[in-house]
């Protein structure tokens, strides 16, 4: 973390508003949320010197049109989690939240700390993410079906057993359209038959590394693993060395991933091999999952950054 003197722009989010900071004009504008209120934004910011940044915190999906609008206007926008906003609040003593204030302290988080700007998903990376979502969000019902079944009469039993089919096959056609997608696209399909000799890797974690994860092959393996929230965190303090946490991340692909890694310790033998080693020292099953998570998500970004598919170990 360093820091710096950046001009920068915070812009707090609401369903029907824009709150927006300047940090050099040192100027808060209130614009609506609508494609004439971001419009009404960008203009008022060419009246003002040029930014670095502009911080929007993502607010589900509230966010989203004004994030693309800035970035297809060749305006550097980069969107955070907003609990590292609040943090940062909390650091500058500002514990008062109203939009106002949020978008000051979007504004100086950009203006103090190194950010990246983001690249903006083609339309096509965001359907499949909704497609994605949509497939989680079944897979819950159906769980959330099955459980309520088993304290129901038989009678309505059949009835809970013919929506939980109904569910199937609605998760049966969204992997089905995922497949071929990705098959039609040819930049997706050829970076993904690398993967092909990795075992554990399935559709529907290589659909979340392509619609979640378009930075893996273009970032080294700390900073594609604290992006998924996969990096040990450490908690030390003087002679205090406390458990190190894995924090923050995309957790849907961090959920894709993990899912990835129970198959792979059973059935890929470098990282069943790994995984070994570890509960072999002694490390608990969760942090040993954790350990061969990122492991797997190293050697993807790595052979993602090489273009090299991976080789099947042989066996002696």
């Amino acid at each position: 973390m360093s820091l710096n003197n950046r001009v920068a722009l915070g812009i707090d989010v609401s369903k029907s508003s824009l709150d927006v900071f300047h940090t050099r004009a040192n100027k808060h504008h209130t614009f609506p949320n609508s494609a004439v209120g971001i419009a009404q934004a960008l203009s008022w910011l060419r009246t003002l010197d040029d930014i670095d940044i502009a911080i929007v915190e993502a607010s589900g999906g509230y966010e989203m049109p004004v994030w693309q609008a800035f970035c297809r206007a060749g305006v550097p926008t980069a969107r955070i989690n907003p609990k590292r906003a609040r943090d940062f609040a909390r650091a500058l003593g500002l514990l008062a939240k109203t939009d106002r204030i949020d978008a000051q302290v979007l504004g100086l988080f950009g203006a103090t700390l190194d950010v990246e700007s983001d690249q903006p998903k083609s339309e096509e990376l965001r359907e499949m993410e909704a497609w994605l979502i949509r497939r989680h969000q079944l897979v819950e019902m159906r769980v959330a079906e099955t459980n309520r079944r088993r304290m129901m009469p038989k009678a309505v039993q059949k009835r809970v057993d013919l929506h939980i089919k109904q569910l199937q096959r609605e998760i049966d056609r969204i992997d089905e359209y995922l497949v071929e997608t990705i098959q039609k696209t040819s930049q997706w399909r050829e970076k993904l038959e690398l993967l092909d000799g990795l075992k554990g890797v399935g559709n529907n974690t290589r659909a979340w590394l392509v619609a979640g994860l378009p930075e893996l092959g273009r970032l080294n393996r700390r900073q594609i693993a604290a992006l998924v929230g996969v990096a040990p965190i450490s908690h030390d303090s003087g002679n205090f060395r406390g458990k190190r946490r894995i924090y923050g991340g995309r957790s849907d692909v961090r959920t894709a991933l993990y899912m990835a890694t129970l198959s792979a310790v059973r059935h890929e033998p470098r990282l069943k091999a790994f995984y070994a080693r570890l509960l072999a020292a002694g490390k608990p099953k969760k942090v040993a999952l954790v350990a061969t998570m990122r492991k797997l998500l190293t050697i993807i970004n790595a052979i993602f950054r090489s273009g090299t598919p991976y080789l099947i170990p042989q066996s002696s």
